[in-house]
């Protein structure tokens, strides 16, 4: 077979292998575990990254580890110098592949897929959330993407948690009437706002609090003020990573375009609305555009940058 090269776009819970030939065109992809190393154990992503591959080179297509030209992983959790050479390194490893390899933050492959180019801003505002901005020359700057503890502002998580420690606040008479109690309840299971603690202490899942953000887009929906005022701080602080980054970055940039990522704001109407208003306020000159493609496949454009 021809060269080929692949791109990984990677997160702590999932991942995905795209390969393509050097002109583009799709040839094998597939989904994997998690290949966040600050959560999942070296042995466990590198028996991921072996998995994935081993499929590719079984599929029949004919794809062999000598052919491979260049590839990019995009990946969760690798932020600094050391976390790309470490990355890397890992997956020569688990592979046997000894083309030219790149790794990156899974948010610079993101940035690369949807605006089809390698310079722009991008907002994922998911799970989690964060911002990023690359200039042509390869500079990079972010806000926000410290995760649930430290950051993540404007995310489903986010949104969740205030939604259920506000409304303990509510019911002492601290904060804006809400039903929100009574709607996260439904939600976790329990017939006491005592009950909540389970969910929040003792059986912790992060992705699955965060999913009560849907039924807090949908308390707004029906005007109740608390869920209102959560949302509308949403928008405010998704806007304002935007703007933190545009502030460090935007004049390095020929053109100052933005993509929206992540299952909460591609997935809510009106917080997008809100966020791409608060955007012009805060960040005017930014023009917002249609996301175009995946991170999988900006992470193969990342390596066919390699091979040019």
């Amino acid at each position: 077979m021809d060269s080929w090269i692949f791109g990984i776009d990677g997160g702590g819970t999932s991942s995905r292998l795209r390969i393509e030939t050097i002109g583009g065109d799709l040839l094998f992809r597939a989904e994997g575990g998690g290949t966040n190393l600050n959560s999942n154990p070296r042995a466990v992503v590198a028996a991921t990254l072996s998995s994935l591959f081993s499929a590719a080179y079984s599929s029949g297509i004919g794809l062999e580890p000598k052919d491979c030209a260049a590839g990019f992983a995009s990946s969760a959790g690798v932020d600094k110098e050391a976390d790309r050479d470490a990355f890397a390194l890992l997956l020569r490893e688990a592979t046997g592949i000894a083309c030219p390899i790149a790794a990156g933050n899974d948010a610079e492959a993101s940035l690369v897929g949807a605006l089809g180019d390698t310079e722009g801003l991008l907002l994922i505002a998911g799970t989690g959330s964060i911002a990023y901005g690359r200039s042509r020359d390869g500079a990079q700057v972010r806000a926000g993407g410290w995760g649930h503890v430290l950051g993540d502002e404007g995310s489903a998580f986010s949104i969740s948690l205030q939604a259920v420690s506000r409304s303990f606040r509510s019911m002492e008479g601290r904060d804006i009437p809400t039903s929100l109690m009574g709607d996260a309840l439904e939600f976790f299971g329990g017939a006491e706002p005592e009950d909540l603690l389970r969910a929040f202490y003792g059986e912790f899942d992060k992705a699955a609090i965060a999913r009560f953000a849907r039924a807090v887009g949908a308390a707004r929906d029906r005007g109740d003020l608390l869920a209102l005022d959560i949302f509308a701080r949403a928008a405010r602080d998704l806007a304002g990573l935007v703007a933190s980054v545009h502030a460090r970055i935007g004049s390095r940039l020929e053109r100052r375009r933005l993509a929206l990522r992540g299952g909460l704001i591609e997935g809510d109407v009106r917080l997008r609305s809100e966020t791409e208003r608060a955007i012009a306020a805060q960040a005017p000159g930014v023009e917002i555009v249609p996301a175009a493609a995946d991170a999988a496949a900006g992470a193969c454009a990342l390596a066919r940058a390699l091979v040019s």
